[in-house]
């Protein structure tokens, strides 16, 4: 009888466990939007877009390179889904424009996935704090701020989401420098792409960010592990000046990195990219594995391949390189 009674308490359990996950809605689009918006974000492909030939906007109609780093952390006090964002421009990562914490939840009320977001009292305290995930748990609500009507809302379109903040609800500043933000962003499992403006209330001039609406179109990066080697006399042929940098880690949405040719006494650049190539219909998307001299306009090498590549490499005798995916 005792049996009896804890498995008919279980079952009860679990029937009720089933009917408050069918009584949200969005709680499958909660768990996709987690997974959509972790990692690492970059918009170096539209960049290099628009410095090519062919490209139909104006100079004002560019962007700048915008790189976003989204960590998810454990902040009970805040939520069950919390971020810290740090995000840096022109590939600079000490020209930091963006720190906040954001939390997501399912809100049926408001017809969808709600990002909270938290402005930090002190971000310097905070700058690469992606790096020490400890000092960010650390933190609690007295360390951050919100404000009214600046969380932004997402609702699923097929296999996306949009999210936008209310209009003209999240507003700051006062007197005629009064004004109100914009907050728009498409995500799905490869890209996250966003507008961000600010307008003055007294008369929907734009205040800040960039001048049209065309948002920062930014990537889901992958990462490798990249060896590189420089020898003087050949492979085959070590000597004692020979220099090998191993386990560097590079992302593939123009991700780089520089090291030093002791025997040259030259600085050299590896990069990778991973395209979606704009003039072409189809067969056009690649992988691109660059090296090039410090300063110099011309590559030393650039490699091609598929999208998604286990390993990419070159050999150019006095030096080489290779890099496997994560």
């Amino acid at each position: 009888m005792r049996d009896i009674f804890i498995i008919g308490l279980i079952h009860l359990i679990c029937v009720g466990s089933l009917i408050s996950q069918k009584l949200d809605p969005y709680a499958r689009d909660l768990v996709q939007i987690i997974e959509f918006y972790t990692g690492v974000f970059d918009n170096d492909s539209q960049i290099w877009f628009e410095n090519r030939r062919g490209y139909p906007g104006t100079e004002e109609d560019k962007h700048q390179r915008l790189h976003a780093i989204h960590t998810r952390i454990h902040i009970p006090s805040i939520g069950d889904n919390v971020f810290y964002v740090e995000e840096y421009i022109d590939n600079d990562p000490e020209n930091i424009i963006r720190q906040r914490i954001v939390n997501f939840k399912s809100d049926i009320e408001a017809g969808g996935i709600v990002m909270q977001v938290y402005f930090l009292k002190n971000p310097k305290e905070l700058r690469h704090a992606y790096l020490d995930i400890a000092k960010l748990e650390a933190l609690s609500l007295d360390d951050m701020f919100g404000l009214d009507g600046c969380d932004v809302i997402f609702k699923r379109e097929g296999d996306q989401f949009f999210g936008q903040m209310g209009s003209k609800t999240c507003q700051f500043g006062k007197e005629d420098k009064k004004r109100y933000s914009v907050h728009n962003i498409h995500l799905s499992a490869s890209k996250y792409w966003r507008t961000d403006q600010t307008y003055l209330v007294a008369t929907d001039q734009i205040y800040s960010g960039h001048k049209n609406s065309e948002p920062h179109k930014m990537r889901k990066a992958n990462f490798y592990n990249c060896d590189i080697s420089f020898t003087e006399k050949g492979y085959y042929d070590p000597s004692g000046n020979d220099k090998k940098y191993s386990d560097l880690n590079v992302h593939t949405q123009g991700g780089s990195v520089t090291v030093h040719n002791p025997i040259q006494d030259k600085m050299y650049t590896l990069q990778l990219r991973e395209k979606e190539y704009p003039y072409y219909a189809t067969g056009s998307d690649f992988f691109m594995m660059r090296f090039i001299e410090k300063d110099a306009k011309r590559s030393e090498v650039i490699i091609t391949a598929e999208p998604g590549v286990e390993k990419i490499s070159f050999s150019l005798g006095w030096s080489s390189a290779a890099c496997y995916k994560q």
